[in-house]
């Protein structure tokens, strides 16, 4: 049915000759685009046909506009009127997800500089693109169900309802809701993707101009979603000025993401109170750390989490010790596999990932229940969670415990599995640390204490009750893949219940 209706609305698209104006429409506030990625395929013959991100959300047209000149409007009409013939009559991809959203914001924002050295049937024929693209935006818009919606959508139509002039106080007053819905009580963007986090509140900012340009009211709602959301990405950087590689996040942008902040005069810092789903964090002088007590879901909106549940982040004195693996642009998807749990500093039964990955898609098998709790007094903060994703397969339950001292830094922790009957011995367990690129190490004698060395030559102690194991690992970030290190304990469940104390401590 929703094919026969696209079916419809596509002949009516195309006998449309309504004049409809597409200039002024750039209220681009900050350009997140890839370049680096772009210059990869930019100048071959036929790169319309990839299915590369870049190109089919038209993101290569920021890069044509910066290369300017007739070369760069050549490139973007001829690839525009490619990609346009070999996909005007397929229902589904290119024409899912947000890719039309997208694809429409980018049209408009270069419009001016396409057409700056065109012809009237150019002009013509870029202009019925676009209205296909403003009708098709339109409609998937009303068909998606709320978690469905990204905030390119809903920028999107935004500037669709304007240039059709079919915007009204209820259509705003929707936009608002299902921009609010995407965020959590603590003010953080639902994918728990720092960077998502960043896109989202530079999307709002473009909307806000959008309603300043069109004299649209209820502007007070944005900005008190601008300013909670700002606020707390203060908190979401280590003591280094990087971004924690939680759910995708990489650091290619962390310089805009600066940017983004800068906008807002009055932030204040926020604190991970009150709240029991999320990236938790605690935060003093000189250290950071980050605790993922995420509850996973499957809204399309969470297609990203990552199945690193209860995995940290730490950093200290302008270095970061701890880190996840990190995450790749690389052709607009990220291998899966740094996806996985064993890519994450957490807790990991039979190398199995605490949730389902599925490429694209929300976890189909998830924890159910992640528990998080907090108590603090003078001397430390003890942060403790846990979680159930290993209940179905294997009988256990997850439960970390960290405690951070206030005054010397130091972080201690204990890691136990926890069997519901009584038989639930002989699975193997590995607890991981990923460490930080150039980090150099010595054991001690007892194999149970491991001396680290940072970049900045800070010595470090990493402890543990039980002889400890390093292993390779790597860290992908800015779309490079370095080598590094990671500490391993490791070992097999016997009994009820299995408990592992280890702290690590600036020497």
């Amino acid at each position: 049915m929703r094919k026969l209706i696209f079916v419809f609305l596509f002949l009516k698209f195309v006998r449309s000759n309504k004049k409809l104006v597409y200039k002024d429409l750039n209220f681009r506030n900050i350009d997140f685009t890839n370049y680096q990625q772009i210059k990869l395929f930019i100048f071959k013959k036929k790169f319309h046909l990839l299915k590369n991100k870049y190109v089919q959300n038209f993101d290569f047209l920021s890069f044509t506009k910066k290369l300017g000149g007739n070369m760069g409007i050549k490139i973007s009409k001829e690839k525009i009127f490619d990609w346009y013939n070999e996909n005007k009559n397929k229902i589904n991809y290119p024409w899912t997800e947000d890719l039309t959203s997208r694809r429409l914001i980018n049209l408009l924002y270069n419009y001016e500089y396409i057409i700056s050295s065109s012809n009237s049937n150019e002009i013509k024929y870029l202009d019925k693109i676009i209205y296909v693209h403003i009708q098709r935006t339109v409609f998937e818009f009303k068909q998606k169900q709320i978690t469905e919606i990204t905030s390119f959508d809903t920028l999107g139509f935004l500037l669709s309802s304007i240039i059709l002039n079919k915007l009204n106080s209820k259509k705003v007053k929707y936009l608002i809701f299902v921009l609010k819905n995407q965020v959590d009580n603590l003010g953080m963007h639902k994918s728990y993707n720092i960077l998502e986090h960043s896109k989202f509140i530079n999307n709002l900012n473009e909307i806000k101009n959008i309603f300043l340009f069109n004299k649209i009211e209820d502007l007070d709602e944005i900005d008190k979603l601008i300013l909670k959301m700002s606020s707390i990405l203060i908190q979401y950087f280590h003591d280094d000025g990087s971004i924690p590689l939680f759910n995708g996040a990489n650091n290619n942008y962390t310089d805009i993401i600066y940017k983004t902040l800068n906008k807002e005069v009055y932030l204040k810092t926020r604190e991970f109170v009150n709240t029991k789903n999320g990236i938790a964090f605690y935060r003093d002088k000189n250290k950071k750390l980050f605790f993922d007590v995420v509850q996973p879901n499957n809204d399309k909106i969470s297609s990203n989490l990552s199945a690193g549940t209860l995995s940290i982040e730490f950093s200290c004195l302008n270095e970061k010790i701890i880190t996840n693996c990190g995450a790749s642009e690389s052709y607009g998807k990220n291998p899966e596999y740094l996806r996985y749990s064993a890519a994450h500093s957490t807790i990991i039964l039979q190398n199995t990932n605490v949730s389902e990955i599925k490429e694209g898609n929300p976890h189909i098998k998830y924890p159910q229940s992640v528990v998080f709790g907090k108590e603090t007094n003078d001397n430390f903060e003890i942060l403790e969670a846990s979680h159930n994703g290993y209940i179905n397969k294997f009988k256990k339950i997850i439960k970390r415990k960290l405690i951070l001292d206030k005054k010397e830094n130091k972080i201690m922790g204990e890691d136990s599995i926890i069997s519901i009957n009584k038989h639930g011995g002989g699975i193997i367990f590995h607890i991981r640390f990923h460490l930080n690129e150039q980090i150099v190490y010595n054991f001690t004698n007892n194999k149970k204490n491991i001396i680290l060395k940072t970049k900045l030559n800070q010595i470090w102690l990493f402890k543990s009750d039980v002889e400890l194991i390093m292993e390779d690992s790597i860290i992908v970030d800015n779309n490079t893949t370095k080598p590094t290190k990671q500490i391993v304990i490791k070992g097999i469940i016997k009994g009820n219940k299995l408990s592992r104390k280890w702290s690590l401590e600036k020497m």
